[in-house]
């Protein structure tokens, strides 16, 4: 979409306008662009480029070339707002060149859906044009940053209103001319089948010559649209406001225009008393505290009866559309009017006629409409489109609520989303935990399978993979069961070995053993004996081999005595030597012979 469309408008927190004295936080890495266009020579077009460059060196953030973020307005649970200068405005030298951007936050940025979403969210906002709802131009992105950029509001937040009046309540005439703006924007969604569902006054801006717009439509609930491809919900990272949620809103139920009457008349409420009508408790706590508002002194007792109604707690019996809250408050008849009316109907039976043929007229095309809705229910039930079909049926309850087919409608196609969603999940849920078995992380399937067991213990997807799980592990105990057989026969072998003083082999044997099971102490034990074998084999071979060394020498001497001494020593150490036996033999048998020839032997 390009930059330059300035028709379309969405969701927007308070934009109060203030100096700025918070730093702007570069929304990402690439925030500074080029400005340049050599054939342009305009005056505007040098203080824009001039502002570039003041960008550059951190006075403020650019995006897309064009927006330079100035002053942080406010900040809501969708992002945050900036005062920002439009460099298309600054080079046309228009005297205004100022709007408001809202860069969105981490929750909404790291959504995969975000930027679809934001699309989707701007083109709903396309249909509201209106005079009480804040205007937004259009939707981009730079890099990993999001952003919407809207009209710049001066004024402040109802809110922020009410919270100076919180002793006193505002002005009944400044009620009353904030509350009609709010009802013609509400009702002005309405018509376009778009509830609001998170109205409160926070979500209100007064300007500062006392006219009111809604803000946040960007988060609206269609109460009659097709189905959109992408099904991320940007009201799902809001959170709710307890405190403006009917009964149905705070039980996740399908939501209807009368949620945003009982909003609106708490927000009414709230700026003639100056507080919440049931101390800012949702419409469900209050119903169980059995809390009812406290009667208004300022207004008279039709104005509090309308009010009254807008706010009882029961949607059966709240005001049902703001159309019909409009006519209670601010009814359009005087004396007067009825003098004439009664003079008319009078003078002229016919008249009278005409009215009951065009009150025959609405009727029969509200029915028309009613039925239109609830064929279209019925063809998207029949189509599996279900979302479709709870849009289109809960639109004909609005309209009807006592229609029992559109009510049978709604609970079919719910209940049948529920269980798509559910089907939905059990085929995640298994797909996960083959996933896992194609890694051979039993652990991590048997995870997943007992999530889908517990979803559904009776589902032949649930029962099948904890069957395939269970034959895996019973396969496994067997491998594991033939693994440990060969490692006890593996282990016999080394002991022999060792018992031989093969130290290598008892070595070897051991190595390979804790290859297969790192934890057998057996084999810890195998290697230990035979490392603490084979290292004091060596030192007596070294002594040994010393001694028979300084046995030899002695032989060399003649000295058949030492060297007798010092094959025996090394018998004393290894009884089996070989070459000590032999050593000592050989001194000996010399020994014997010199003595028998009669030398002196030394």
């Amino acid at each position: 979409m390009s930059t330059h469309d300035e028709s379309n408008q969405t969701d927007v927190n308070a934009t109060t306008v203030r100096s700025g004295d918070e730093p702007v936080p570069a929304p990402n890495a690439t925030q500074f662009t080029q400005y340049s266009a050599p054939h342009n020579h305009s005056a505007g077009f040098a203080q824009a480029r001039e502002l570039v460059k003041q960008s550059q060196s951190g006075k403020g953030t650019l995006l897309k070339k064009r927006f330079l973020l100035e002053d942080v307005l406010g900040h809501g649970g969708m992002g945050t707002v900036y005062k920002t200068k439009d460099l298309r405005k600054v080079e046309a030298e228009d005297p205004n060149p100022y709007i408001a951007t809202k860069i969105l936050n981490q929750d909404f940025k790291d959504h995969p859906d975000a930027f679809v979403t934001l699309q989707q969210e701007t083109a709903k906002s396309q249909t509201l044009a209106h005079p009480n709802i804040v205007t937004v131009h259009d939707f981009d992105r730079e890099g990993d940053t999001l952003f919407m950029t809207m009209e710049l509001l001066e004024g402040q937040p109802l809110d922020q209103l009410i919270k100076a009046q919180r002793s006193k309540g505002l002005a009944k005439e400044q009620v009353w001319k904030i509350t009609k703006d709010l009802c013609a924007a509400l009702a002005y969604a309405h018509q376009r089948k778009l509830i609001h569902a998170d109205f409160k006054p926070g979500n209100v801006f007064v300007n500062t010559d006392g006219s009111a717009k809604v803000l946040d439509f960007g988060i609206a609930r269609a109460a009659s649209k097709e189905v959109q491809k992408h099904h991320f919900d940007a009201g799902q990272l809001g959170a709710l406001t307890p405190a403006y949620a009917t009964i149905e809103m705070v039980k996740d139920e399908p939501l209807g225009f009368s949620d945003d009457v009982y909003a609106l008349a708490c927000v009414v409420y709230e700026m003639l008393a100056g507080r919440h009508p049931y101390n800012n408790l949702s419409a469900l706590d209050a119903q169980q505290q059995k809390l009812v508002p406290k009667r208004l002194d300022k207004l008279s007792a039709r104005e509090w009866r309308a009010l009254s109604h807008a706010l009882a707690l029961t949607k059966a019996e709240r005001t049902a559309s703001v159309a019909q809250f409009v006519d209670e408050l601010f009814p359009r008849r005087n004396p007067l009017m009825l003098t004439v009316a009664v003079s008319l109907a009078l003078v002229s039976l016919a008249g009278a006629a005409w009215f009951g043929y065009s009150q025959y007229q609405a009727k029969q095309t509200l029915q028309a409409t009613i039925v239109e809705k609830i064929t279209a229910a019925q063809q998207c039930f029949a189509q599996s489109d279900f979302n479709c079909a709870i849009e289109q049926s809960m639109v004909a309850t609005n309209l009807a609520p006592d229609n029992q087919v559109a009510i049978a409608l709604l609970q079919a196609a719910q209940t049948a989303k529920a269980e798509r969603a559910d089907e939905e999940k059990m085929a995640a849920l298994v797909q996960e935990a083959e996933t896992c078995l194609q890694q051979q992380d039993l652990n991590c399937a048997r995870l997943f399978a007992e999530r889908a067991r517990e979803l559904n213990a009776e589902h032949s997807a649930s029962q099948l993979l904890m069957e395939k799980i269970a034959k895996i592990e019973q396969q496994q105990q067997l491998a594991l069961a033939a693994q440990q057989q060969s490692i006890n026969q593996e282990l016999v072998t080394g002991q022999n070995c060792l018992n031989a003083k093969d130290y290598d082999c008892a070595l070897a044997v051991a190595a390979h053993v804790l290859s297969v099971d790192p934890a057998s102490a057996q084999a810890v034990e195998l290697k230990q004996s035979a490392a603490m074998a084979q290292q004091q084999y060596k030192e007596l071979a070294a002594k040994t081999a010393k001694l028979l060394d300084d046995a030899e020498r002695c032989m060399g001497k003649k000295n058949y005595a030492c060297a007798i001494a010092k094959a025996e020593s090394v018998l004393d150490l290894d009884s089996t030597n070989k070459a000590a036996i032999a050593l000592k033999t050989r001194a000996q048998e010399t020994q014997r012979k010199l003595k028998e020839t009669g030398f002196t032997i030394k």
